[in-house]
């Protein structure tokens, strides 16, 4: 069996070991290939472009596609990312290909205004990430697609971010790679 993650910083595990990025973790949790094809800053539209050549040519049983957080920063529309998305998931199911959704984390927004404050108002940016998961889930529902709402697990029951597994308010720390990594099942 053999696993593509395609994403952003948050599946590269910018600023994390490599050994303890989440995909790396899921290697060996099921002794598989994971593939990590997830670059620092890529939005869903870089992801798009480079589909056919990191996921496609592998040829691997599933694929994990995660991302939207840099296209919002780019104040991109919750619809350019969905479209995106969508012809990700099409495309890799038209090449037999089983898709594997990842809700992307939200933002703490107070550790992220003191190290990423000139990228733009995070508060917005999570209002977009909620809105581009309640479109994701509709949308995997419909056609029987696998979600794994990572978003969820990194929010505490009163709406607060668990500030504990960030390294700088937008990226994850060890913890927060390792917990990924166990809220996935193939």
């Amino acid at each position: 069996m053999k696993v593509v993650c395609l994403g952003d910083s948050l599946t590269y595990g910018y600023g994390v070991r490599r050994g303890e990025v989440w995909t790396a973790l899921l290697k060996k949790k099921f002794k598989i290939e994971v593939l990590n094809k997830g670059i620092s800053g890529d939005t869903s539209a870089g992801m798009l472009s480079r589909l056919y050549s990191d996921v496609i040519l592998e040829k691997p049983s599933y694929a994990i596609i995660m991302g939207g957080t840099n296209d919002f920063i780019w104040n991109l529309s919750v619809g350019q990312v969905m479209a995106n998305i969508i012809s990700m998931v099409f495309q890799i199911m038209h090449n037999n290909i089983k898709p594997l959704i990842g809700l992307s984390v939200p933002i703490c927004v107070k550790t992220a205004v003191d190290r990423w404050g000139f990228v733009g108002d995070f508060e917005n940016i999570n209002m977009d990430l909620k809105g581009l998961n309640n479109s994701l889930k509709n949308f995997c529902k419909n056609y029987n697609i696998k979600i794994i709402d990572f978003y969820s697990e990194f929010v505490e029951k009163n709406g607060n971010v668990k500030e504990e597994y960030y390294i700088d308010g937008l990226h994850l720390n060890s913890e927060g790679n390792k917990k990924m990594a166990d809220m996935i099942f193939i």
